[in-house]
């Protein structure tokens, strides 16, 4: 930078004797041309501070950036590109009103700028004015309806104002202009998996993995993906790839993994893995609620026992360990206790209809007919398919 500064004054040092040299000082031409060249010089100083400041904000030294562009934009207001610059490095530095001031400076100078629409929807998402920030997406994207992030941009911005079909809508219109674009199909199965349509999401999910298989977080998504939609094989063979891949399982895959082999009714590959979950994740609820009804279906009292009090004793507002009290109470014929740890459970905020039909069956047997139908009332409100449950009619309501 020395270097430059001082040939620099060389070069105007040796303009101004060219001047002064001349016969009768210098002509109206002499100084015009004398005018462009320090115009030229001042030009190129400008520049290279944009360059050095473009640089100190590529390689994070922020405060070294702000000070070089602000001198830049101060000596050459004219160019949009150096207010963009400026606006940014605000931004970063969380000075939202100057970044805010800036960019729109830049825009006043080349309203076609579509980096600086881009810059100010952030400015206005930051601010959680999603309609403001949606708008300049959606401007930018017109200016320059090549770039992916824009359109991305402009369609996340939809969803977080819950315009979901807006936002599938202008995805899929542009799809096949970015067709091997990852995250326009990864951003569509986030839609689908709020929108409830759990198939599409899956196979979204899967198209976006499949153009980017490298990335593992997808992946992972996409296994996630396959398991709410009941894809129970194909999300276990998902997890096998993330193991052939010398990954090792995080402990959401692994219980994930756990999940889909107890629903595949491996029900001995599942133990091994809750087991090793409860070790190294002691105070996890829910692998201790799994785990403890992995324990019912293999009728394992004493795992059954052992996860009913983790649970109660963890997570006493959660209904799942009283639940699992009352079944080792009813095994042992012990009633009373199993209704009163029924109660318990049905008084929780989380209580399903599994507990109220326990208990309305509990208190059948001990001859508490009223109770048992207030119970199985309040079941069919939580669950009306109960009504023609071959499981519980006849056994659990009125008439048995």
């Amino acid at each position: 930078m020395r270097k430059a500064n001082m040939n620099l004054n060389t070069l105007i040092m040796s303009l101004a004797m060219l001047g002064l040299t001349a016969c009768g000082g210098p002509s109206k031409a002499g100084l015009e041309a004398r005018d462009a060249a320090y115009s030229r010089i001042d030009l190129i100083n400008t520049q290279i501070g944009y360059s050095q400041a473009q640089q100190a904000f590529e390689t994070g030294q922020l405060h070294d950036s702000l000070e070089l562009i602000e001198k830049t934009v101060e000596r050459y207001p004219e160019a949009a590109e150096y207010h963009l610059l400026h606006g940014r490095v605000l931004l970063e530095l969380h000075r939202l009103d100057e970044a805010l001031a800036a960019i729109e400076a830049a825009l006043e100078q080349d309203e076609t700028l579509a980096d600086a629409h881009y810059f100010i929807g952030i400015v206005h998402q930051r601010w959680s004015e999603d309609d403001e920030a949606y708008e300049h997406y959606l401007k930018a994207t017109e200016l320059d309806d090549t770039s992916p992030q824009y359109l991305l941009a402009a369609a996340e911005a939809l969803v977080a104002l819950g315009r979901n079909e807006e936002a599938k809508n202008l995805l899929e219109g542009r799809l096949r202009k970015f067709e091997h674009h990852p995250a326009f199909r990864h951003l569509l199965g986030q839609i689908a998996q709020l929108q409830g349509d759990r198939e599409a999401a899956a196979r979204l999910y899967e198209e976006a993995s499949l153009l980017q298989p490298d990335d593992m977080q997808l992946v992972e998504e996409l296994a996630n993906a396959q398991f709410l939609a009941e894809q129970i094989p194909a999300c276990l063979d998902t997890i096998r790839i993330i193991e052939s891949g010398n990954h090792i399982l995080n402990m959401q895959m692994t219980l994930l993994k756990a999940r889909c082999l107890m629903q595949s009714e491996r029900y001995t590959e599942a133990r091994i893995i809750y087991g090793e979950l409860r070790t190294s994740a002691p105070n996890d609820v829910r692998i201790w609620e799994e785990w403890g009804w992995l324990a019912w279906l293999l009728e394992d009292r004493r795992g059954l026992q052992e996860a009913g009090e983790r649970v109660t004793k963890l997570a006493p507002d959660h209904s799942t360990g009283w639940v699992m009290l009352a079944v080792i109470d009813r095994t042992e014929n012990a009633l009373a206790a199993a209704e009163a740890h029924l109660e318990t459970a049905v008084a929780c905020e989380d209580a399903g209809s599994l507990a109220w039909v326990m208990l309305s069956r509990i208190r059948r047997m001990r001859g508490d007919a009223a109770g048992a139908d207030t119970a199985w009332a309040n079941a069919i409100h939580l669950d009306d398919s109960l009504r023609n449950d071959p499981r519980v009619v006849g056994v659990i309501d009125g008439n048995g």
